[in-house]
């Protein structure tokens, strides 16, 4: 009998073998050509000025993940955003812990950490996703345009950057920079194609610009 048992747990282990859960990277191969019709079409990135009315919609659960270097992020992040490590983006049991009925935006320097952020969370099937058009730069190119650039940027959304953090910084402040926690009301409204569907209604914290 024991060895009948101990056969079982053989062969058992042996079918977890063939019929392990395909890794993250092999369901991003199998689903590239989907990925990259919504990718292409930019159906999931979302204009700096929809990520700033969501964080004053006090009825919509948001979670801001940013995927820059832990440097970067000390530098400059958009306030109550995240910094979201690559391994943590492969890790299942993370992945299943993150909130429900939430809208998640991802945020890199310019487009291609978070695209590939994106890839990773989109095959696991985390839903409401979306990415920052322009990532960092373009933020601060719209909401703090006395920042020093260097010289090689230009105004706009940059999808083919190599995510380099364009605007420069005397100092480390995070989300204590003027530019992260702003007043929409200081700015030009601007127009931009609604993308984020509602999720649900859902209380927020009090504050805000009212």
């Amino acid at each position: 009998m024991k060895s009948i048992g101990i056969g079982i747990a053989l062969l058992a282990s042996i079918g977890l073998i063939f019929f392990r859960e395909p890794s993250v990277e092999k369901k991003i191969a199998e689903r590239e050509p989907e990925l990259h019709k919504v990718l292409e079409a930019r159906i999931v990135h979302i204009d700096p000025a929809e990520l700033l009315d969501q964080i004053y919609d006090f009825n919509t659960r948001l979670k801001i993940m940013d995927v820059r270097s832990e440097s970067d992020y000390n530098l400059f992040h958009i306030v109550d955003a995240e910094n979201v490590r690559p391994e943590q983006l492969r890790d299942t049991e993370w992945v299943n812990r993150l909130p429900k009925q939430t809208v998640f935006v991802l945020v890199s320097n310019d487009e291609k950490m978070a695209t590939d952020a994106w890839k990773l969370l989109s095959v696991q099937g985390v839903l409401n996703l979306y990415i920052l058009e322009g990532g960092v730069n373009f933020w601060l190119d719209l909401y703090h345009p006395g920042s020093r650039i260097q010289a090689a940027a230009a105004l706009g959304p940059n999808p083919d950057g190599d995510d380099t953090l364009r605007h420069e910084f005397e100092f480390a402040l995070g989300a204590r920079h003027p530019a992260a926690d702003i007043d929409p009301r200081d700015f030009l409204k601007r127009n931009y194609m609604k993308k984020i569907k509602q999720v649900g209604r859902v209380a927020k914290k009090s504050g805000g610009c009212g």
